[in-house]
């Protein structure tokens, strides 16, 4: 069984909205965007909520995509990255760890979590995360809300800063 670092990259609004018309790329900036690449380029797979699946373009990803869901979701075209899963989120890790493709059976394998604030806070509740990068973006109001106490109250802030109108912070988990 391998590794699985979990890192999660979310961008939310001033008043803590995950979305802006129902996506959360109105809440995005350049410098969101190149930094969410940077995160992508480092990661091994994607896993997102059914939720996400839904509202979100993914319908090409650069590494494998999973969904976790409690149905069947239809990306249009097919992603051929993608695969779903219906079972709990620990057990879908624990799967992972086992299963994945090795490209070195002794490399820890890196799962970006792109999951909407649902997911997530079950995730960061169980301590499944361990690196979190939260973007504010400042000049922007959204909805869908996430409690962002209870997001980072198991973390160390590691590093923050502010680029234009967004705040961009880095935590570790807790030991």
């Amino acid at each position: 069984m391998r590794q699985v670092i979990t890192t999660a990259n979310l961008i939310i609004s001033a008043n803590g909205g995950t979305t802006a018309a129902g996506s959360s790329i109105g809440l995005t900036t350049e410098e969101d965007r190149r930094r969410f690449h940077q995160l992508r380029a480092k990661s091994d797979l994607i896993l997102i909520g059914g939720n996400t699946a839904r509202r979100e373009p993914y319908k090409r990803t650069p590494i494998p995509l999973y969904i976790l869901t409690h149905g069947k979701v239809r990306l249009q075209p097919k992603n051929q990255l993608v695969k779903q899963f219906m079972m709990p989120v620990a057990d879908l890790i624990a799967e992972i760890a086992s299963n994945f493709p090795p490209i070195d059976s002794k490399l820890p394998i890196n799962l970006l979590v792109e999951a909407g604030p649902k997911l997530l806070l079950q995730m960061v509740e169980q301590g499944l995360i361990d690196n979190l990068y939260l973007t504010t973006n400042l000049e922007k109001d959204g909805e869908n809300k996430i409690a962002v106490d209870k997001l980072t109250g198991s973390f160390n802030l590691i590093s923050s800063e502010k680029i234009d109108s967004c705040q961009f912070e880095y935590y570790k988990r807790l030991a």
